[in-house]
C-alpha cells in the first residue's frame, strides 16, 4: 500500500492559515446571523401572539382581563413584523461588537497556536463563548437600560407569570435575559469551526 506524501490529495485544497481580519469577518457575520435568527424568531413568534391577544401592553398600564380571540392570520401577520423589527434592531447593536470579537478570537487563536498544538480546538471553543458572552452581557445591560427594567429577583417573580411574560416588559426581560445564553453559543459555535481549521493546520504542520 502506498502513502500520499505531497500535500493534499488531488482535489483537496491544504488547510490555509486563518486571517483575523477576513475570517474574523466570515466568523463574526455567521454569529450574528445565528444570534439574530436565535432571537429574532421565537421573540417574534411571542410578539404575535401577544399582540393577537391583545396582551402587548407595559405591564404598569395594566393587564388585559379578557383576552382577544385567537386569530391565525393576525398571528402570523404581527409575528413577521415583530421579527424584521426585532432583527433589524439586534444587527444594528450586534454586527459590530460580534464581527469584532470574532476578529479577537482569531487574533488570540493564532498566538495560542503558536505555543502549543494540543486541545487547539476546545480552546478555541471555550475562548470563542467567553468571548460571545461577555459580548452578549454587555448588549443585555445596554437593553435593561433602554427597558428600565432591573433584573432583580423581584422583576423576574413578577414577570415570569402568564400573563404577565407576555407585557411589553416580560418579553423584553425574558429575551434580554436569554440573549447573552445565544451570543454565548454562536461564540462557541465561531470557535467550533476556527478550531477545526486550526486542527487541520495543525495535522498539515505535523505531516
Amino acid at each position: 500500500m502506498g502513502y500520499y506524501l505531497g500535500g493534499s490529495p488531488q482535489g483537496q485544497q491544504d488547510p490555509q492559515m486563518p486571517s483575523a481580519f477576513f475570517d474574523g469577518i466570515e466568523l463574526g457575520v455567521e454569529a450574528t446571523m445565528f444570534t439574530i435568527l436565535g432571537i429574532a424568531i421565537p421573540a417574534g413568534a411571542q410578539v404575535g401572539l401577544s399582540a393577537t391577544l391583545g396582551y402587548a401592553t407595559h405591564y404598569t398600564d395594566g393587564l388585559v382581563m379578557h383576552p382577544k380571540a385567537f386569530s391565525l392570520f393576525g398571528f402570523f401577520f404581527a409575528s413577521f413584523l415583530a421579527f424584521l423589527a426585532i432583527a433589524l434592531a439586534l444587527f444594528a447593536f450586534s454586527a459590530i461588537p460580534t464581527l469584532f470579537y470574532n476578529g479577537v478570537l482569531v487574533a488570540l487563536m493564532l498566538r495560542v497556536l503558536g505555543r502549543r498544538r494540543e486541545h487547539v480546538k476546545r480552546v478555541s471553543i471555550i475562548l470563542g463563548c467567553v468571548l460571545g458572552l461577555s459580548v452578549g452581557i454587555l448588549l443585555g445591560s445596554v437593553g435593561f437600560l433602554v427597558t428600565g427594567l432591573r433584573p432583580a429577583l423581584e422583576t423576574y417573580t413578577t414577570l415570569f407569570h402568564w400573563p404577565e411574560i407576555m407585557t411589553i416588559d416580560g418579553i423584553a426581560l425574558l429575551w434580554l435575559t436569554l440573549l447573552p445564553i445565544v451570543t454565548a453559543a454562536a461564540g462557541a459555535r465561531s470557535g467550533r469551526k476556527l478550531g477545526f481549521q486550526l486542527e487541520a493546520l495543525t495535522m498539515q504542520w505535523f505531516w
